[in-house]
This record gives C-alpha cells, structure tokens and sequence, in this order.
C-alpha cells in the first residue's frame, strides 16, 4: 500500500484542483456577463428590427398616480401617457424604452431611476418608488 506524505497531496491537489477553480471560475464569469448583459446581446443577435406599436402595462409600485408618468423611447426622444394602466407608443423592437416623470414634472427636478428594457409588441414595465425624507413634499407644487 502507498501512503503519500502529506507535502506530496498537497502538490497533487494544487495540480489537479487549481485548473478546476480557474475553469469553474471563468465559467461563472461569462454566466455573469451573460446574465447581465442579455439586452445587448440580443440587440447584436436580432436581425432587423420592425417598427411596432408597444404595450406597456404599468406595475405601479408608487404611491402616486399613473398620470404622472410616462413611458419614454430613449433612442427617439417619444413618450406615452399611461391610460388606465396601458401606454401605446410607436417605436421599433429593440429600442430602450423607461418609465419616467411625465414632462409636467420636469421643472421640479425629480428624477426616476429606473433601468431600461427592449421594446417589445407587449410588455409590463414597474416603476418602484423610494422615499427618502419628504423628497416628495414639493414635487407638484406649480412654480
């Protein structure tokens, strides 16, 4: 029977078992990229994109009314006012499109942070409001 000193396991584990944790982690890396970087790759994947009519459901996760916000198209400039619940905008597939601040509501400064997403035939879009503080008192004050 052979017994290896313990130096010698420790030589054979950093030999097999390092190109393990390289490949393992390298394989983790491109599933993180490809996770967060799914829009993209499907903008670079998608033939030629059609002009559509995009319907976007509203998740309204605010505590205030869909009238003040919009769904923007960010490559164009265009928007749509949310009707009870459902924006119509005219677009092409693939552009970016975000909830934000109807354009009322620009002078107070206040802005939404929220990520964009590919414009699809239909779609459920969430605007998630935080309040930190009052940030909310003077929003809709007139000036």
């Amino acid at each position: 029977m052979f017994f290896a000193s313990k130096r010698d396991l420790d030589e054979r584990f950093s030999m097999y078992m390092n190109p393990f944790f390289v490949v393992w982690g390298i394989a983790l890396s491109c599933l993180a990229a490809a996770i967060l970087l799914r829009h993209e790759i499907g903008d670079l994947l998608t033939v030629s994109p059609e002009r559509i009519q995009a319907e976007i459901q509203l998740d309204n996760r605010c505590k205030l009314q869909e009238r003040s916000f919009v769904v923007r198209d960010i490559d164009t400039g265009s928007y749509a006012f949310f009707r009870q619940g459902v924006a119509k905008l005219r677009t092409v597939e693939r552009n970016r499109l975000r909830i934000e601040f109807a354009p009322r509501y620009a002078a107070t400064g206040a802005e939404l942070s929220l990520p964009s997403y590919p414009a699809k035939q239909e779609m459920t879009l969430s605007a998630y409001c935080y309040s930190r503080g009052n940030w909310l008192k003077n929003l809709f004050n007139s000036h």
